[in-house]
């Protein structure tokens, strides 16, 4: 039973002044205005939620409060468009208001990231964890939401002009639903494999405010030919809990409490779904781009396919319930396809979440429509459903992330969250009457199964939990430590010390090796007098361990909880250097710390997680961070970065360039092992001499610890003073005559982490450096 009435005669007229021709041109034009309003949307997404990371840090809990000021905004803004628009005789115009609003409010959101970013630096050392995600919470609510609000406004506002009919009211909602879906993938697609590489993310918004302009300035050009519309009251409204029968207002309740599980799941589904996808792949930002775009062309065709279909013989209850056993099943599929039996297919694997989401967006402007009892009030039924959908999506996102993934892992969380959308599907057919029939119990049947097979196999443990990383270990017959935080999943491989190896997200993050050994050796044999060691990125702990065996006190940084645990699985005395009285080891976005924390160092050692390219790993190269590092050392201190030979000539030359900017002195040495290089930048003249080289390295204490390591077989059969000298490359002037006029990483033109153009058009080779040519290169 829909919860719906016969039909009244149209609530507002539609334009007098033009052609029926004309009319279907004007809700074209109003269709190609919404896609331009989902596309600036998503933009603005994605820029100020970078923005926000630089501000509070890449930490779960920072990005839940950036998630939960984004979508409290659109929650919000949906609710009082809803409840407001029946009562407007202009929409359209209002509307064309709210799109210019959004794009002058969105020019001052750049001013409110530096106002807060005092105001949260304030807080970091001095406020309690608790009270610094309340910090951030509302520095974002303060930042984003009034724009958010703005832009939650513009559905139910379309939604009032666009429908006029009940018999057409559905294919409306689907119509517009879909357009701004859609859209917001134009938007991610545009915005992340072309605008932010090509002229960076400030002016990537004010693309984003050019298109709020235009759709803004055509909706009020097109309003002027609108006759007004007939304003109803709010008696006749469908939030009005007296109205239509006890089962229409159970069904009703159903509608809203379902709509709030689907937001809930969607979002756990998009952030476990983008895990799960991520595993292996390096975690490069074009697969999140292809993910996202992915994820809004499912629900957007699933919102074109219900315009196309809707009518009310078949907007009903039990095609709702359909709609939610294929979220369902679809969910649960992905498991398998993605864990076991396509994994090295990437795009085949961001293709399988179509059916799922595809469900979803049918299921949005159905349940809408089931709502709608007046054609003025379809704009009220989808903007308080909006609202439900928000605070579920706000719900899902972080239990995703807090929650889910570190108690049932992120398959497991996937089959559970399928099963809920299933039993969503079970009660909105008993409510259909759907057992009456033969074909609804075959229905029901298929439904209960989908509700309760997904956790069982949960509860028993199946091997469809295993993610495609631990099936790979265990093939080989590799010891695997397992575990999934809130962050990542972590796998730490044991055996035979050459075999060990760290995993983050399936990817390799490191091995034992001399080359993170000298990560500490390197800088102590410049600073003999070093005492206060930071270590950023923990990996194996390698470096760690180095830096205490040499006697200074140590800070490490690393991102995940999880990673520093994993050390004993690499070195079996691991625990007593993670409980020396002289180690510190803290939970932390390394970037946000160093510019954040009031200690100083002697010595500040980063080794950012391979690939170079990885999303979010940008910001450990870019210049703001070398200025901050460079703030953080005492005087005569000393910054060292690890840089594999995993880049071209050219952005070989724009790291090298973009630390230099930092430092007075730098000096750049190859590794030993030909693998990679160290920059190191300082106020101060850097050198040695072979005395010291060989006090350091010939120590008992050194020759155990490096000689620890698989490949220290490997390195050339010279002593330490010539393996040292032989490591000089560039200094100083040398560097400045080696990258020339090259363009710098900033924050704002992230280049390591965009760089899909470079590739494709840039002249020259895009081979990755070798040591051998690098010799051949120095000045």
């Amino acid at each position: 039973m829909a919860v719906q009435q016969a039909e009244r005669p149209e609530v507002r007229s539609r334009p007098g002044r033009i052609s029926d021709a004309g009319r279907r041109l004007a809700d074209g034009v109003v269709i190609g205005v919404f896609v331009l309003s989902g596309a600036a949307g998503l933009v603005y997404q994605v820029v100020w939620s970078r923005e926000l990371v630089l501000v509070f840090g890449n930490t779960t809990e920072a990005i839940g409060a950036i998630v939960t000021a984004f979508m409290a905004g659109l929650g919000l803004g949906g609710l009082v468009g809803g409840l407001l628009a029946p009562r407007l005789r202009r929409p359209l115009a209002v509307y064309g208001v709210v799109e210019l609003l959004v794009g002058a409010t969105a020019l001052l959101v750049p001013l409110g990231f530096t106002l807060i970013e005092g105001v949260y630096h304030g807080a970091y050392d001095t406020a309690s964890p608790g009270q610094l995600t309340l910090v951030r919470v509302l520095l974002s609510l303060a930042t984003v939401t009034p724009v958010t609000f703005l832009m939650g406004l513009t559905l139910p506002l379309l939604t009032r002009h666009m429908v006029t009919s009940l018999h057409t009211a559905g294919a409306h909602m689907g119509r517009l639903y879909s357009a701004n879906t859609l859209g917001a993938m134009v938007g991610t697609l545009v915005s992340g494999l072309v605008l932010i590489e090509l002229i960076g993310l400030s002016s990537t918004a004010h693309v984003a405010v050019a298109l709020n302009a235009i759709a803004g300035c055509v909706a009020l050009l097109f309003a002027v030919r609108m006759q007004p519309a007939a304003v109803e009251h709010p008696s006749s409204a469908i939030g009005d809990g007296g109205a239509g029968s006890a089962s229409d207002r159970r069904l009703r309740a159903l509608l809203y409490a379902g709509t709030f599980v689907s937001g809930f799941v969607a979002l756990s589904l998009e952030v476990l779904w983008t895990r799960m996808l991520a595993e292996g792949t390096g975690s490069r930002i074009y697969i999140f781009v292809v993910i996202l775009a992915i994820y809004l062309l499912g629900i957007g065709a699933g919102g074109a396919v219900y315009r196309r279909v809707s009518s009310p013989a078949r907007d009903t209850p039990a095609a709702l319930a359909v709609a939610f056993v294929g979220m369902a099943v679809s969910a649960v599929v992905t498991v398998p396809l993605a864990t076991m039996w396509i994994t090295n297919t990437n795009i085949a694997r961001a293709v399988m979440l179509l059916p799922a989401t595809f469900c979803m967006g049918y299921a949005f402007p159905l349940a809408a429509r089931l709502l709608t009892r007046t054609p003025a009030h379809g704009s009220r039924s989808i903007g308080v459903l909006y609202a439900w959908n928000t605070v579920g999506s706000i719900l899902g996102s972080l239990a995703a992330a807090f929650v889910l993934a570190g108690t049932l892992g992120t398959n497991g969380s996937i089959l559970v969250l399928g099963a809920a959308d299933a039993l969503v599907a079970l009660l909105l057919l008993y409510a259909g009457g759907a057992a009456r029939h033969v074909s609804g119990l075959r229905l029901i049947a298929v439904t209960a199964a989908v509700t309760i097979v997904p956790p069982l196999l949960v509860a028993t443990g199946s091997p469809l939990l295993l993610t495609a990383t631990e099936r790979n270990v265990q093939a080989r017959g590799l010891p695997l430590h397992h575990t999934e935080d809130r962050i990542a999943t972590v796998d730490a491989v044991g055996g035979p010390a050459y075999l060990r190896r760290l995993y983050v997200t399936g990817t390799a993050m490191t091995a034992l090796s001399v080359d993170t050994k000298l990560m500490a050796y390197i800088p102590r044999l410049l600073r003999p007098n070093a005492q206060h060691f930071l270590d950023i990125c923990f990996g194996m702990g390698t470096t760690f361990r180095s830096a205490l065996l040499l006697g200074m006190d140590v800070d490490a940084v690393d991102l995940s909880p999880s990673v520093p645990l994993q050390m004993p699985t690499f070195y079996p005395d691991a625990n007593s250097f993670l409980h020396s009285p002289h180690a510190r080891v803290i939970t932390a976005d390394g970037r946000n710390y160093v510019r954040n924390s009031s200690r100083t160092y002697d010595i500040i050692s980063v080794d950012p997680p391979p690939p170079i390219e990885s999303a979010g790993t940008v910001v450990l190269y870019t210049k703001e961070f070398y200025a901050d590092a460079r703030a953080r050392l005492n005087p005569g201190g000393m910054m060292l970065q690890w840089l594999y030979f995993g880049v071209d000539l050219e952005q070989l030359r724009e790291h090298l360039a973009t630390f230099r900017s930092a430092f007075p002195h730098m000096l750049v040495l190859l590794s030993p092992r030909h693998g990679g290089m160290y920059m190191l930048g300082s106020d101060a003249p850097m050198t040695w001499n072979d005395s010291q080289a060989a006090a350091l390295f010939d120590s008992s204490s050194a020759i155990s610890d490096i000689s620890d390591a698989p490949d220290y077989q490997y390195l050339p059969k010279q002593p330490w003073p010539v393996l040292m000298d032989e490591a000089r490359w560039l200094y100083d002037d040398q560097v400045d005559r080696f990258t020339g006029n090259v363009q710098l990483i900033t924050d704002d033109r992230p280049l390591t982490e965009y760089y899909l153009l470079h590739q494709l058009f840039a002249s020259g080779s895009h081979h990755s450096v070798t040591y051998a040519q690098l010799r051949s290169l120095a000045p």
